[in-house]
């Protein structure tokens, strides 16, 4: 290494005179020498320490990969994230009542249980509002929009917010992530709860269908078909004021007819098959049957008081309901919602899984936890507590042995899907006014079938 100073360049200075004095006829090199002295000089005066120091210079060696590591800085990668897994999980207020402390503790327990069985993460649970403001839907759509860290890894939807988060993209399949023990001990409508196209989104949970509540002491509970209905008197309530969509009595009925789904969303609905549900309502008003105040009622909570009150003696609620009476005390039996023909049967609706987050280790880590929650005992134990029927044909057998679990198994085994429409579908809207108009004495069969003909042939 060459080391400067500014008593060295003072050395060299002899050499530059004699070799200035020997060539002095070589006017370029006497200019040249002149000037490498002056370049020598000016780099001594620039390396020199300031005068009023005596530290030693300091002199360092720079390696080629310290100048590459200068030139090209090292990027920053950010580290994968390890460890344990926290999984947050969106549970509706429906599912835990505030009547149902029992609920609340024991979920708290299965979730316990759960984590002794797992050291690869955490569950966290959020009760969520089903609707309003703060709803699990409207928290989705906005949480994904602007903040995505805010969405859970894991909630339960209904069937209708099934379809929209599937159309927003908000939820994920989960083909493949369920064990065929699982999805083989499924009723079948309960399955395709979870399923639009062919591919699955939701597995169902809690469940629950629709059939009729009656008092035994008053009615024999004949309501399987029309025939007995009429024959026996059996009176009954049911929401025949729907204003969206179709009833879904209606619906079952129009289907045991021999109408079919197809009809309904064609624009071709079978005129015989509404024909005959349309007489069989004509018939049950004029032997006070049916009483045309049931077109005040869109749902069954609009009439489930007067039942339990003991003002009705039958009328159409939901299992939930049904349920939630008996646990309240009342004396009250279960029958099928009468059909013109065919095996008794009913509308399936209720809670399904659904997975959100994209990432795969936690989707696995998902669905660990929710074949857990989905095992026999838990199951069948917790949909009782929330007057919920269980989505397992081996849970539903856990439950007390009884005339109601074995209706519920009879009618989960031959259940439709609810058919869902915005309410703007023609078809379904005329077949509703049809009703609407045989009930209230102001068309006969006939005459409400041609108007539901030519309504839906505009």
């Amino acid at each position: 290494m060459l080391r400067l100073s500014l008593s060295g360049v003072w050395n060299l200075m002899p050499l530059f005179s004699a070799l200035s004095q020997a060539q002095k006829h070589i006017l370029p090199y006497r200019i040249l020498g002149l000037f490498a002295i002056s370049i020598l000089l000016w780099l001594a005066a620039c390396a020199a320490p300031p005068a009023a120091t005596s530290e030693p210079i300091l002199t360092a060696t720079l390696s080629s990969t310290t100048v590459s590591q200068l030139i090209t800085p090292t990027p920053t990668v950010s580290p994968t994230p390890s460890g344990p897994i926290t999984l947050t999980v969106w549970w509706p207020d429906t599912l835990v009542p505030a009547s149902q402390e029992s609920a609340s503790l024991q979920l708290a327990d299965y979730i316990d249980s759960f984590h002794t069985t797992t050291s690869e993460g955490r569950i966290e649970t959020r009760q969520k509002k089903v609707q309003d403001v703060g709803g699990i839907m409207e928290t989705l759509k906005a949480a994904s929009a602007v903040a995505p860290a805010a969405l859970p890894d894991v909630t339960l939807l209904r069937r209708a917010d099934l379809l929209t988060a599937i159309a927003a993209g908000y939820i994920q399949p989960i083909d493949g992530l369920i064990t065929s023990a699982v999805l083989g001990d499924l009723y079948p409508t309960a399955l395709e709860l979870g399923r639009l196209n062919g591919i699955m989104y939701g597995l169902p949970y809690a469940i629950n269908i629709e059939h009729i509540a009656y008092r035994p002491v008053l009615l024999s509970g004949n309501f399987a078909l029309f025939d007995d209905v009429l024959a026996d008197q059996q009176t009954f309530v049911f929401p025949a004021g729907v204003t969206d969509g179709l009833s879904n009595v209606l619906y079952l009925q129009y289907l045991s007819a021999g109408g079919t789904v197809s009809d309904l969303t064609s624009g071709k609905p079978n005129q015989t098959a509404l024909r005959t549900v349309l007489t069989f309502y004509q018939e049950a008003v004029a032997q006070g049957i049916i009483d045309p105040s049931v077109l005040d009622y869109a749902r069954s909570d609009d009439y489930l008081f007067q039942l339990r009150e003991g003002k009705m003696n039958a009328a159409v609620i939901t299992s939930t309901q049904y349920l939630g009476l008996l646990a309240d005390g009342h004396a009250l039996d279960a029958a099928p919602i009468p059909l013109a023909r065919g095996e008794p049967t009913t509308v399936v609706n209720g809670w399904m899984w659904v997975i959100v987050t994209k990432d795969k280790a936690r989707q696995a880590f998902a669905s660990r936890f929710i074949e857990y929650m989905m095992g026999v005992e838990r199951q069948a134990t917790y949909t009782r507590l929330v007057n919920m029927l269980p989505s397992r044909r081996a849970a539903m057998r856990v439950w007390e042995s009884g005339p109601y679990a074995t209706l519920a198994d009879q009618l989960l085994l031959n259940a439709r899907l609810p058919i869902f429409e915005t309410g703007d579908n023609i078809t379904l809207r005329a077949l509703q006014n049809a009703l609407s108009a045989v009930i209230g004495g102001q068309r006969t069969p006939d005459e409400a079938v041609k108007d539901v003909i030519e309504q839906v042939s505009r």
